[in-house]
């Protein structure tokens, strides 16, 4: 690592349910005693809403109890070398040193295990996209960086900007495949490697601290938000999955369309079968339902294509240029907690193993919103009624246990009754900047 000082404090991070990173920080020479111990955290950091409110009604809403946030050694990595600053994810645990069961890292973790008993990896990797803006008074978005979508210019007008960036995620060590002007105004795109899903989350949320660093020091501000912006495309948090059991590649060399094994065609029609559930895991807000929009690449359809943009789940499959097939979950913006979205991604390819759904429908081509009526099924179309799917899915309330699960339906409760009211430009400013509280 190309650093100008040694290590000399650790920020430690976890992600609560409305999908916000909290930190305790520590000095280097303690870090040991965070990886053994941990710092303390209160069970009511998972009741805050995403304005930085705490509802009443939520059943971890209550000043008792208190947990152990325990480093892991594997995640430490620079966050700024420059300035002497690490990062490393967290796992909170009770004070008796039993995993705290509503952890969203601890799931995702589980869940990884129990796939690994069977001889299962799933790989798992983020893209990642942001709006850049310049600080306006009045809390208008003003694009940092000129130029077209996708536009060589953007890179040019922007290219310090850019600079720094991959600067700190090379000095970091995060690995990234792809940075590019996205289509929106001061829209910009990652897209990371693949790995496993408990490393693939750790490195959405330190990615997201990188840019939200490098765009505070250029004097600018980055919207993560699912919908910055009426009228314009939306951020995306796209997830791109590939598994194999041994050595079969289940989306690869197979007899099924686009190469399918019959383990992939089993995981690809679990995986629809849960995505009205799923979706309040991986579009957390409300203001997460005015980006998935028909005809807008957002893929709000409860459908499955090969190469589709507009399917909610489009395999990618093998080519002559040597990449593995993968499956992409397009609905996903960056509101969701990625523990809590690949840990029940993983569930859903358990039971697919377990007890195959229904088969596979057939994959659909071209826009879904253009077919006859009930060819293609619109996915819930705001959080109301994706928290109901999620409620109600057996699956998610086994694997998750009763303490996530319930608490998780509080928190989307707290988020719809939040919300309440507002019309579609009150969602979209009050939620510009996230995940900064209290910017307008």
């Amino acid at each position: 690592m190309n650093s100008q000082l040694p290590m000399q404090r650790v920020a430690i991070t976890w992600v609560n349910h409305c999908g916000a990173a909290l930190v305790k920080v520590v000095p280097f020479s303690t870090f040991d005693s965070a990886v053994q111990i941990g710092v303390g955290f209160s069970p009511v950091a998972d009741a805050f809403c995403a304005d930085g409110s705490v509802d009443a009604s939520h059943s971890l809403a209550r000043p008792d109890d208190d947990l152990r946030l325990r480093a892991d050694p594997k995640g430490l990595a620079w966050l700024e070398p420059s300035t002497g600053w690490a990062w490393a994810p967290g796992q909170r645990w009770q004070r008796s040193g039993e995993p705290y069961a509503a952890d969203q890292r601890n799931f995702c973790v589980q869940q990884q295990q129990l796939l690994h008993s069977a001889n299962i990896t799933l790989m798992a990797g983020f893209e990642l996209e942001w709006l850049v803006a310049g600080r306006s008074e009045d809390g208008s978005f003003l694009p940092a960086v000129l130029g077209g979508p996708y536009g060589a210019d953007r890179l040019i007008e922007g290219l310090d900007y850019a600079t720094a960036i991959l600067n700190a995620f090379d000095a970091a060590g995060l690995p990234w495949l792809q940075f590019h002007p996205e289509y929106g105004s001061g829209q910009f795109e990652f897209s990371f490697s693949h790995t496993t899903a408990v490393e693939a989350a750790d490195r959405l949320v330190h990615a997201k601290l990188l840019i939200q660093r490098v765009s505070n020091r250029f004097g600018l501000r980055c919207s993560f938000s699912p919908k910055p912006l009426l009228g314009q495309v939306g951020n995306g948090g796209h997830l791109h999955l590939s598994l194999q059991q041994a050595d079969t590649h289940w989306l690869q060399g197979g007899a099924g369309i686009g190469g399918l094994q019959p383990q992939g065609e089993a995981f690809i029609a679990a995986l629809l079968n849960h995505l009205p559930a799923l979706l309040a895991l991986a579009c957390p807000l409300a203001v997460s339902y005015l980006r998935l929009a028909p005809s807008s690449w957002s893929a709000p359809f409860q459908v499955w294509g090969v190469e589709n943009r507009e399917a909610a789940l489009r395999l990618i499959p093998t080519a002559a240029d040597g990449v593995s097939a993968h499956l992409e979950l397009k609905v996903a913006d960056l509101a969701a907690n990625p523990y809590l979205l690949l840990g029940a991604v993983q569930a859903v390819a358990w039971q697919a193993i377990q007890q195959p759904a229904k088969p596979l429908p057939a994959a659909v081509v071209g826009d879904p919103a253009l077919l006859p009526d009930g060819l293609a099924k619109r996915l819930p179309i705001n959080l109301t009624e994706a928290s109901a799917a999620f409620a109600a899915s057996e699956l998610l309330q086994k694997s998750m246990g009763l303490l996530l699960h319930s608490s998780l339906v509080d928190s989307q409760k707290a988020e719809i009754k939040r919300c309440a009211g507002l019309c579609d430009e009150q969602l979209v400013v009050g939620s510009r900047w996230w995940p900064v509280v209290g910017a307008i």
